[in-house]
């Protein structure tokens, strides 16, 4: 019930990194993926990495079939290419099932380091983004006999990271328009779920360690290692260990789980 065999499924950011991660997951259960990013070169060389993967490994799924990934170059940080991506995606795939959501983080820094034109820009790349794309793909997932709405969030949508105001400011904000979304369309078989991840081994964490780093006046070799070390499984992540997680999220297996956020952080998240 876990594979994804011919479910159609739109990633964003998909280039590099967790994007990656997750649609080399999706396309190991047999899901026929169109990776979305703003360089073709880097789609291009992503989608090469996954048929090798798949020719390495082979698929996670008895009886499913590999898809060789599509590709569509488009900037998600621009109104006009969020607003035919989706369209553009239906085209591509021939309907949709499956979309998950997921951006580039906004500037690390503390609140008085940055100005009002950063707030605003977080903004539109975490909320209005969000919604533009929900909302796209609305009619897509409502033709869908088991639609999945799937946003990358962080674990700062849970616990404030320092440096990270804005992260932790709009993702937190996301949980929150996951959970009105997940309630006004369950009744339409629409699940709309977010996936939050700790520390993973991505461009994205090296950029954060090096802030870090600067700020505090210590080699990043000293961040990185307390940071792991407060990880009780000691580790950074691999972004498909994601990409397993959002598989089940986004498969007929989940029937019940909708206007969650899951965490995926090797237990680094405290609360209860």
């Amino acid at each position: 019930m876990w594979a994804l065999e011919n479910r159609k499924a739109v990633v964003l950011a998909a280039s590099q990194g967790l994007g990656l991660g997750i649609a080399t997951e999706m396309a190991l259960a047999g899901a026929k993926v169109l990776l979305v990013s703003r360089s073709l070169d880097k789609l291009e060389k992503a989608k090469k990495e996954i048929a090798q993967t798949h020719h390495r490994e082979g698929l996670s799924f008895a009886g499913t079939s590999f898809h060789e990934p599509l590709v569509h170059a488009a900037d998600l940080s621009d109104t006009n290419s969020r607003a035919d991506l989706i369209a553009t995606a239906a085209q591509h795939l021939d309907g949709i099932d499956i979309v998950v959501n997921n951006n580039g983080g906004p500037p690390p820094g503390r609140f008085e380091q940055l100005g009002p034109d950063q707030w605003r820009n977080a903004y539109d790349l975490l909320i209005h983004g969000y919604m533009e794309i929900f909302q796209s793909a609305l009619p897509h997932l409502r033709k869908s006999n088991a639609p999945r709405f799937l946003t990358v969030t962080s674990i700062s949508s849970k616990e404030p990271i320092p440096g990270l105001v804005l992260s932790n400011v709009f993702r937190s904000g996301l949980v929150g328009l996951a959970k009105t979304l997940a309630q006004e369309y369950a009744a339409e078989g629409i699940l709309v779920n977010n996936i939050a991840p700790g520390m993973f081994d991505t461009d994205r964490l090296q950029e954060l360690d090096e802030f870090t780093a600067k700020e505090q006046g210590r080699s990043i070799e000293d961040v990185r290692k307390e940071r792991t070390a407060r990880i009780p499984i000691g580790r950074y992540g691999d972004p498909r260990e994601l990409g397993r997680a959002a598989v089940f999220l986004a498969s007929s297996a989940n029937t019940m789980v909708t206007g969650q956020t899951l965490l995926v952080d090797g237990g680094l998240y405290r609360g209860l």
